[in-house]
């Protein structure tokens, strides 16, 4: 595969770079780009499956672009896997719970809502846990990232929606 590079690295990079200099126009922008991108993928009858802010490269501090799709598969495709793959503070609960099975594109759209709480915070999600068993528990249970600055509440209710323990009340990747 040949793309184009990223100067700016990935989500995760930039945010620790840039996060003082960003401005909720900028976190907008960068989320508007980020969802328009997971329509795209969504549109063509897919899902990521790996979706958090080590996937998400940046030309420049303006547009965003969705990778690594080693792990997409359509959404007829049924897992047959019982493993659990990917970045675990980014997976859907229900994924967790069902041992690997279960991603649907309401899965992609969980994991939105995390990517909305480390650009909202400027840091990974549960950076301050072990990444184990006990956070997936803890995570199926209910547990969310913390927002720990002011945030507008129309971004913190959509970022609510996104992560709601409820797959079907999750909006779609369209109405981001």
């Amino acid at each position: 595969i040949v793309m184009q590079y990223a100067k700016q690295g990935s989500l995760r990079k930039l945010l620790d770079s840039k996060y003082n200099d960003l401005d909720w126009n900028f976190k907008v922008v960068i989320l508007y780009y980020i969802a328009d991108g997971l329509n795209t993928i969504h549109e063509a009858k897919l899902v990521h499956k790996d979706f958090h802010s080590g996937n998400i490269v940046n030309e420049n501090m303006f547009s965003s672009f969705i990778t690594d799709f080693g792990l997409c598969k359509p959404v007829s495709q049924d897992s047959s896997s019982n493993e659990v793959y990917g970045a675990l503070p980014y997976i859907d609960p229900i994924v967790l719970y069902k041992g690997g099975k279960g991603y649907t594109q309401k899965s992609d759209i969980y994991s939105f809502g995390i990517i909305m709480s480390e650009v909202f915070n400027g840091y990974p999600p549960y950076h301050d846990i072990l990444h184990d068993d006990k956070l997936s528990f803890k995570i199926c249970n209910g547990l969310r990232p913390e927002i720990k600055c002011k945030v507008p509440q129309l971004l913190l209710d959509l970022m609510n929606k996104c992560l709601d323990a409820e797959p079907q009340t999750r909006p779609t990747a369209k109405e981001l």
